[in-house]
């Protein structure tokens, strides 16, 4: 690779990769050179054609994994809830966990997921217990999801 070494007036001395210098015209290149350029230089029986090198930068590579954040300021004061795709919420696995068991037949731990219509048809049918027997299956399967770096689940 060529790198351009001296600009002087119309002529830039362009050194090469087997330690020559050579001096092109400023029309045989096609672009604005400046010093330090790599370039690299195509040359025909008549004549010189000088392009500058792209230099392609690798993107930096982040090998923690995939870290997404996302903030959702509509709703309480003081509470971002945070919504990722297909309608799943990431909440607090404790929280979640905690409401399940003890407030879940009334359906506190949908409506703190998110899920208020949920919600509402647990507090309807409370009187059945069926809600609560769900709460329950939706407490051990709050246990078992894996939480995320800040404690949270999706669900």
């Amino acid at each position: 690779m060529a790198k351009i070494l001296k600009i002087e007036n119309d002529i830039i001395t362009i050194g090469t990769d087997d330690g020559k210098m050579k001096e092109v015209r400023r029309v045989d290149l096609n672009f604005e050179p400046s010093v330090n350029d790599n370039v690299e230089i195509f040359e025909g029986e008549n004549s010189i054609i000088v392009t500058k090198k792209e230099e392609k930068k690798e993107p930096e590579q982040n090998h923690q994994g995939i870290n997404i954040n996302v903030q959702n300021n509509q709703g309480y004061p003081g509470v971002q809830p945070t919504y990722i795709a297909n309608g799943t919420k990431a909440v607090n696995k404790i929280v979640y966990c905690v409401l399940a068991l003890f407030l879940g037949g009334l359906g506190i731990h949908k409506m703190y997921a998110g899920k208020v219509g949920t919600g509402i048809i647990y507090l309807l049918f409370c009187w059945t217990m069926i809600p609560s027997f769900i709460a329950f299956i939706d407490f051990i399967i709050g246990l078992c999801k894996p939480a995320d770096s800040n404690g949270n689940i999706l669900i």
